[in-house]
């Protein structure tokens, strides 16, 4: 009967240890609690606080600079190296040219300048895609600002005091216009630069692409394109 006990004392110990562990976290706040309040039940240091908030400040430039850089070509330089007219199996110069035309032409481009480099001028408008990740990124951030705000006016103010509480949340509600933003200065007319140039022997010819990143990026994968100074290396799935 004594080692009965004993077990019996020992399970109700094991039970009452798994019964604690076993205790949901709340992830969101009680009913008529903010989530200062159940953020002031843990402990926490002031100074963590006060240089999370600053990070916050610091940073929020760097939230406007992407909305804005967002509705600005990203220009670039490349060079492609194409096998010369000394090559059997090379394309003529001539075939290269008209394949490079061909391509911004149906791209919405049109010949600006032709001469030694050939200027091409298209239009270029914003997507929805890009405007609804612009507003999602800066939601994401305005919230984040909204929970350091709310723990902190709790921590200066006290029960007692002014308090807004998650009614600092409400600035959330102007990430759509960064997407408004984007959309509504996204279009602009882009310039695109071409120049075709033969080797001395002729065995490789040099083309250089100048212009928007993302443009420069579709040319290459339309014609496969392979940038100078780079080596072919295949894929696991290729």
């Amino acid at each position: 009967s004594f080692s009965r006990s004993r077990l019996c004392v020992g399970s109700r110990r094991v039970l009452a240890a798994h019964a604690r562990r076993a205790q949901p976290y709340a992830l969101l706040p009680l009913p008529g609690t903010s989530l200062a309040e159940e953020a002031s039940s843990s402990t926490y240091s002031g100074l963590s606080l006060y240089g999370t908030l600053g990070l916050f400040i610091i940073s929020f430039p760097g939230i406007v600079s992407q909305v804005t850089r967002a509705t600005k070509a990203k220009v670039k330089r490349k060079v492609y190296e194409l096998p010369g007219p000394a090559i059997d199996s090379a394309k003529p110069i001539k075939q290269v040219a008209g394949e490079v035309v061909a391509h911004f032409q149906a791209n919405n481009y049109k010949i600006k300048t032709a001469g030694e480099t050939i200027i091409f001028e298209g239009r270029v408008a914003g997507t929805k895609g890009q405007a609804a990740f612009l507003t999602f990124l800066t939601f994401c951030s305005l919230g984040s600002l909204s929970l350091v705000l709310t723990i902190l006016e709790k921590n200066i103010f006290g029960e007692g005091g002014f308090a807004l509480g998650n009614l600092w949340f409400a600035i959330t509600l102007l990430s759509p216009l960064a997407g408004k933003y984007y959309l509504d200065n996204a279009e602009r007319v882009d310039e695109v630069s071409v120049k075709l140039e033969i080797s001395d022997d002729e065995k490789t010819i040099d083309l250089t692409v100048q212009g928007d990143a993302d443009e420069i990026e579709r040319l290459q994968e339309g014609l496969e394109l392979m940038e100078k100074g780079m080596e072919y290396v295949p894929g696991l799935l290729s």
